[in-house]
């Protein structure tokens, strides 16, 4: 008979006093309507409602703590939440996909961290534990994931993780490469919170942003503004775009540094909240190789691997090297697999019928919503004379749109504003599917599509527009590599080590 698993841990008691901090903005928000529900009752009032306030985040955040608990047995770990409406859930190791550890601010100050258990679950939170003791976090992220029991017996040392400073440094980047970094990567994220802002104007002081009435002889300077002034305000808006870049990559990519583990590699980043992932050579299902148009003529590129990850947002992949030379690139993609780079001259196009199937979607499309804009713009029907360079994208898509089948993957290659080179090992597929549309069937053309786990629907490594013949010819080949690929593993699973 399977005993149940108690679950008799209790988060760090620092929990129920970050999670109160963490909770405040909320209580923020609504001031606005309590000022204007109090105004003129005295600043006494005003306080006490700050005060209840406070002492509503922190019940809330005590209560949450004192109901948290959570054990971990031979096989599963289970956890027990809920204030009024209890659950228990148990999550068995077999279904954990990937443990994270997250430390933010408020987690250093008090030595605590978040565990982030993934599945393949539709929650993404369905097993986070917020907070544990640092130490305890990576005791379960080495319990959780080598499937041993719950830490030692009464009176045993706890044994801890090994220390990442021991782990050997396959990939880093110092302050300097992450200003770099940030200057490639261009937001205009900050216009969102200006405009968003500007809609409470209204509500709060009785101003209408998009009318220049309230600000008076502005209203007639408004009206004599130069090209120099709109000039000058693009560059503010440049400016303003990089400087926001640069921050948020500081932010995101702070001390990055990507180790060597066994069974995979260890990435540690962030200046605000520090983050630590462990990417299983095991979960890796193909590589991917992109960068920009500005960043790629000055040597830059960035490194992705699609893993199993459970969380939706991130498509499943996981950045190994988020600004580098593509000599610092190669060295981690050895490490994961043992596909070799093709060079240029083994790389094949697809048909050049592909320009005449794009150009007829492009133009097709791009000539109904012009003519549909025209009904209730008129000058709207000049937008017809861009048209062609729809031919000319379509030409430049076809000249970098190439595929190379090595002996262990295959490669493909795919963008001409940001190129992206899908390294696809042929054991990792999961399926292939020889597709054709009606346009595609009138120009005796085909697409590939290469199916693997954890994949996007938006970005996938397909093969688009090949003569159909060679369609079905590379496809089989695909799947006798596949096959053949596969049978290996097994052997080599089976195989014992002597």
């Amino acid at each position: 008979m399977k005993l149940e698993i108690v679950a008799d841990r209790r988060l760090h008691p620092a929990t129920f006093l970050t999670r109160a901090i963490k909770s405040l903005p909320q209580y923020a928000l609504g001031l606005p309507a309590m000022v204007g529900m109090v105004s003129g009752s005295g600043l006494r009032i005003l306080i006490l409602i700050a005060l209840g306030g406070i002492a509503a985040a922190l019940a809330g955040g005590y209560l949450y703590w004192r109901r948290f608990r959570y054990g971990v047995g031979n096989r599963e770990i289970v956890i027990e939440s809920g204030i009024f409406h209890r659950q228990r859930r148990v999550i068995p190791f077999d279904r954990i996909q990937d443990i994270d550890i997250e430390q933010g601010l408020l987690s250093r100050l008090f030595g605590t961290a978040k565990v982030k258990i993934e599945t393949g679950g539709g929650s993404k939170n369905e097993g986070d534990l917020d907070s544990v003791a640092l130490e305890e976090a990576h005791r379960l992220r080495e319990i959780l994931r080598r499937g041993h029991q719950a830490g030692p017996a009464e009176g045993q040392d706890i044994v801890e993780a090994p220390s990442p400073i021991d782990e050997p440094l396959i990939f880093g980047m110092d302050l300097r490469r992450v200003l770099l970094a940030g200057l490639f990567n261009f937001s205009l994220i900050y216009l969102a919170f200006i405009f968003g802002g500007l809609e409470y104007l209204e509500a709060w002081f009785g101003i209408d942003p998009w009318s220049l009435d309230w600000i008076g002889p502005a209203r007639s300077l408004a009206a004599e503004v130069s090209w120099a002034a709109t000039a000058f305000a693009f560059l503010v808006i440049i400016i303003l775009g990089v400087v926001v870049g640069i921050l948020r990559t500081i932010a995101r990519d702070y001390n990055f540094r990507l180790t060597r583990v066994p069974g995979g590699l260890r990435r540690q980043r962030g200046l605000f909240t520090l983050s630590e992932v462990v990417i299983p050579f095991r979960r890796v299902q193909l590589a991917v190789i992109q960068a920009g148009l500005v960043a790629r003529y000055f040597g830059w590129y960035r490194l992705e691997f699609q893993t199993l990850n459970a969380d939706a947002a991130r498509s499943g992949h996981q950045v190994a090297a988020p600004f580098a030379r593509i000599e610092e690139v190669l060295p981690i993609l050895g490490a994961v697999h043992k596909a070799t780079m093709p060079p240029d001259r083994d790389y094949v196009r697809v048909s050049k019928r592909h320009i005449l199937r794009q150009s007829l979607r492009w133009l097709s499309l791009g000539a109904l919503f012009i003519l549909g804009l025209s009904i209730a713009w008129p000058p709207g029907l000049a937008l017809l004379l861009v048209l062609p360079l729809g031919v000319a994208a379509a030409a430049l898509q076809w000249r970098h749109h190439r595929y190379c089948p090595t002996p262990d993957a295959i490669h493909v290659r795919q963008g001409w504003l940001t190129r992206r080179l899908w390294i696809v090992p042929y054991e990792k597929i999961q399926s292939i599917s020889v597709d054709q549309g009606p346009l595609q069937r009138k120009l005796s053309l085909a697409s590939i599509a290469i199916d693997t786990a954890g994949a996007s629907l938006l970005r996938a490594p397909n093969i688009i527009n090949l003569p159909a013949a060679d369609a079905e010819s590379l496809a089989a080949r695909l799947m006798v590599a596949h096959l053949e690929a596969r049978a290996m593993l097994r052997r080599r699973v089976k195989t014992p080590i002597s």
